[in-house]
């Protein structure tokens, strides 16, 4: 008996580290990793975590996952600056860890455990969005400028919240059809969802605002044939939703953002660049990626190694620019950098990650999970996702639970 309720305030502890994880990712990522590593010796300290593994390690997703950061571990021999390779390394750490970490909370005994992770994540990105609306009107009341509510005024790092963030919507729209909730707590889902997407308005990341409409339709399909919510609900968050698309159109900076998206890549085609095209953000994407090829086409086989790539990078963009050009040089692209950083293994390591992911949610039949592999990829296409810190380890924490962390096909 004392056994069991050791087990169990160990597993509640577990829980609460995982939460914090998922909490601190939109807030304070910086955090994470001390929690991570105490997440790591708890599960070298419990025997049942050993008996857990055995399973693990017969399964796809425990070694798609660990297969990417062994190619850091191999890139670390041929890298020249041996420096950025170990940060990078550093900073990929959770694609050992989470393999691990998602085994143990498999095991662990607290009820509606996912749910609570989940919520974490919620709490986290609405503690961020008060903080950075408040900080935002503040600068208003200063300036009367209300681009202070959009965009890099609003919060740094807009693109990477805005993941955070539309993950978040997907959760409470996927809460709201499958889960049955009283009249009170649906106002609640339904309020916190609205709110949610005039945050993304606000944020006005281009790609999340462009998937934010693909699951609008998915989204408004699903609630009129749902059984579970009342018809007139179904109408009335289906008009709200429809309404929001004009409105959110409407939005000063997101207008801005998506015309002049589709301003540059009519130049980059046509070759029609004026002098401000060619600093716009879509750009200077576009000559990142083929700085990336250029790379790539060189070093297919095993890569220039992940200390080595910026700077192979920045070689390539300086030939195309000039070598006054001293913006950034990253493709904003996990596939391109992994493939020019590992060669062909990075790429199909990353191809096996996937097949891994899509592998699962379409056998479990969770939508949820299909749509998080879904952005998942998005946000692969579009980020250089294990490169920066808050971008592995919101990525890892829910790969490695859909992977490994659930029982029988558990749903959430």
């Amino acid at each position: 008996m004392v056994e069991g309720k050791s087990s169990y305030y160990l597993d509640t502890i577990e829980l609460v580290l995982i939460c914090s994880v998922a909490f601190l990712i939109p807030v304070y990522v910086w955090y994470s990793p001390i929690i991570i590593a105490v997440l790591g010796l708890m599960f070298l300290i419990r025997q049942r975590n050993y008996s857990a593994l055995k399973d693990s390690v017969k399964t796809l997703g425990f070694w798609a996952m660990l297969f990417p950061f062994a190619l850091y571990l191999i890139g670390l021999t041929y890298s020249e600056d041996i420096t950025l390779a170990l940060h990078n390394t550093e900073t990929a750490l959770s694609l050992l860890a989470f393999p691990f970490i998602a085994t143990s909370f498999r095991q662990n005994s607290v009820k509606k455990k996912l749910e609570f992770v989940e919520i974490s994540l919620i709490a986290g990105v609405f503690v961020i969005m008060a903080y950075s609306i408040i900080k935002a009107a503040m600068n208003y009341a200063e300036t009367q400028d209300i681009n202070a509510f959009f965009y890099t005024q609003l919060i740094s790092s807009p693109h990477h919240h805005s993941y955070y963030v539309l993950f978040s919507l997907i959760i409470i729209t996927h809460s709201i059809i499958n889960s049955q909730s009283g009249k009170l707590l649906l106002s609640l889902k339904i309020i916190a969802s609205l709110i949610i997407v005039v945050f993304i308005g606000l944020l006005s990341s281009k790609i999340t605002i462009l998937i934010l409409l693909v699951y609008t339709l998915y989204f408004i399909v699903r609630l009129i044939f749902s059984k579970r919510i009342p018809k007139w609900i179904s109408i009335l968050v289906a008009a709200l939703t429809i309404a929001s698309v004009p409105a959110f159109y409407s939005l000063p900076m997101v207008k801005y953002r998506l015309d002049y998206m589709i301003e540059s890549i009519k130049a980059q085609h046509y070759r029609t660049e004026n002098a401000y095209m060619q600093n716009e953000s879509t750009t200077i994407r576009i000559r990142c990626i083929g700085s990336a090829l250029d790379v790539i086409s060189e070093n297919w086989l095993i890569g220039t190694g992940q200390g080595d790539v910026y700077a192979e990078m920045q070689k390539k963009m300086k030939k195309r620019l000039g070598d006054g050009y001293d913006g950034t040089c990253s493709p904003h692209n996990q596939f391109l950098r992994s493939f020019a950083s590992f060669g062909i293994l990075g790429l199909v390591s990353l191809l096996l990650l996937f097949f891994a992911m899509f592998r699962t949610a379409i056998k479990s039949r969770n939508s949820a999970m299909i749509w998080w592999c879904i952005i998942a990829l998005c946000f692969f296409c579009i980020e250089d996702m294990l490169s920066i810190i808050n971008g592995v380890i919101f990525f890892c924490l829910f790969t490695g639970i859909m992977l490994l962390g659930n029982k029988n096909g558990q749903k959430g």
